[in-house]
């Protein structure tokens, strides 16, 4: 009995901060309230038919795909390699790791921020280096251009989280024992069956979980985009998160915007549940 009072402070966090508000969601997407009208009625599944009939959410979707998918396998790929490479002894290495370390302890917001000025079309600081290097013909407008508005604010997204990554795998390859690689050397392994046969087998765990965090920290980006494009020019940058802030405190549907932020839940529980189920067998307990 005593056990069960050591398991209580968290079970009762847990209730008030992730079920209750799941069951509240649940509740309002299930009704028809509005900021600015008084009235509220069940209307069922409606808003959700609302919702997946739309065009504009087909397409915001579709952003958001891409937006975790590119961003998680971009992220990963960085991070490894920016891991491997801290990993190797040089001088000024711990002056190069801890520049390395600053976008991921900047906040978001001042990162979102300094990024929109700096990608400014007509007096960002990028365009002006890429014109006195004669690498672009003219300014770009990075935040104006619908076809490449999405990845820009990608990289910006990727640019603050691939330090964590890469942190992540310089420390798991610190806790990889020599002896593994001495061994490998007597047997005759090259650099490349080193890494294939050694390394990756070792960071497994590492890039699980770096990519479940990447993924999740993606599906709930908000800042980065908001205070960049707020999902513009024509949505063609706006993503799930963006869209249901914009549906509850710019439209004042809030119980669309419950809808809007259970399907985004969904969605993130399905792509953990892969994850889960794909790299079980590799978890190890410690």
């Amino acid at each position: 009995m005593s056990g069960f009072f050591y398991i209580l402070p968290p079970v009762i966090i847990i209730v008030i901060f992730i079920i209750v508000p799941i069951i509240y969601a649940v509740d309002l997407s299930l009704l028809s309230v509005h900021l600015i009208k008084p009235t509220v009625k069940f209307v069922g599944g409606y808003n959700y038919l609302k919702v997946l009939k739309s065009k504009t959410f087909h397409q915001i979707f579709l952003n958001s795909m891409r937006w975790i998918s590119l961003g998680t396998l971009g992220t990963i790929l960085i991070g490894l390699g920016l891991g491997l490479f801290l990993n190797l002894e040089f001088k000024l290495n711990s002056l190069v790791r801890g520049i390395i370390f600053i976008p991921w302890i900047m906040p978001e917001v001042c990162v979102a921020f300094a990024w929109r000025w700096m990608l400014n079309s007509e007096m960002g600081v990028v365009n002006e280096v890429l014109m006195k290097l004669h690498l672009v013909p003219a300014y770009v407008p990075w935040l104006a251009e619908k076809g490449m508005v999405l990845y820009v604010c990608l990289f910006v997204a990727m640019w603050r989280i691939y330090p964590f990554i890469a942190l992540m795998i310089l420390a798991t390859l610190h806790a990889i024992p020599k002896e593994l690689y001495e061994a490998g050397q007597i047997d005759g392994t090259n650099f490349w069956q080193k890494f294939i046969f050694l390394t990756i087998p070792q960071l497994r765990y590492a890039l699980v979980i770096g990519g479940l965090l990447t993924t999740i920290w993606l599906m709930n980006s908000f800042t980065t985009v908001f205070i960049m494009t707020e999902g513009g020019p024509l949505h063609y940058s706006e993503i799930l998160p963006v869209l249901i802030y914009k549906t509850a405190f710019q439209s004042y549907r809030l119980s669309r915007a419950a809808a809007i932020s259970l399907i985004n839940f969904v969605i993130l529980l399905i792509f953990s549940l892969i994850y889960l189920q794909a790299f079980r067998k590799h978890w190890r307990v410690t």
